[in-house]
């Protein structure tokens, strides 16, 4: 194994043919991780930062805050922002987005609670939005899936598509990480979450490439940065 350069290798998760009853199991167990290993506080850490903006901006003082999810998987996110939103007494309508058909309904089966929160199949790097429809974007774990020149056109798409600013939050490849990972993933019961967990790191970027990404990219404003747990953040706040 090496983590020096990223394979070509796919992710289970990401075979259309793969079962909803693996599917079930493997995003439930992703979720438990992305809540204990951070990626839901950093999502909620970018929204207190949005929130005096979106509040200084919003022309109608009823108008909801736009928030588009990016590969949203089993739509853990949507669902922590429609609580952080509850919290803090913020109306807000949560489009999510996968382009897996049944990731997509189960994610739909998870939020059916949620009037909120909409569900659409479509792909990241075909996101059939208008400009300046959402006022910020978040995207999770779905930049190491892509290639340079389709990550850098999905970092271009979310700064258009938002009026504020977006969160894009991947795995940071290092020797480290993959073992940290590696090492959390036997805990799960899931041989999707075994088998891609691992892999997600190695197919993942080193700090220093996320932020070629973003030079390439050439979106104003956009920051890189290095989080708890082997995570990079590439945001925008306008």
């Amino acid at each position: 194994m090496t983590v020096d350069t990223r394979p070509a290798a796919q992710e289970l998760m990401d075979d259309p043919a793969c079962g909803e009853r693996q599917l079930r199991r493997a995003l439930r167990d992703l979720e438990w991780m992305n809540r204990h290993l951070g990626a839901h506080a950093f999502v909620r850490r970018y929204l207190d930062r949005v929130l005096p903006v979106w509040r200084a901006r919003r022309p109608d003082p009823a108008a909801p805050l736009l928030v588009l999810d990016v590969a949203t998987g089993g739509a853990d996110v949507p669902l922590v922002v429609a609580g952080w939103a509850a919290q803090r007494r913020v109306p807000a309508r949560i489009v999510a987005i996968d382009r897996h058909p049944t990731t997509a309904r189960l994610a739909r089966e998870a939020t059916a609670p949620h009037a909120g929160i909409s569900i659409l199949v479509a792909d990241a790097c075909a996101l059939p939005f208008a400009d300046a429809s959402f006022d910020v974007a978040l995207c999770t774990l779905a930049l190491h899936h892509l290639s340079e020149d389709a990550g850098a056109d999905v970092l271009r798409r979310l700064h258009r598509l938002t009026r504020i600013g977006f969160l894009a939050v991947d795995l940071a490849r290092s020797r480290a990480g993959y073992a940290a990972v590696w090492l959390a993933t036997r805990l799960s019961r899931s041989p999707l979450i075994r088998h891609d967990g691992p892999l997600s790191v190695r197919r993942a970027r080193s700090v220093g490439e996320y932020r070629h990404l973003a030079a390439v990219s050439g979106v104003p404003g956009l920051r890189v940065s290095t989080l708890p747990l082997f995570r990079v953040a590439l945001a925008t706040l306008a």
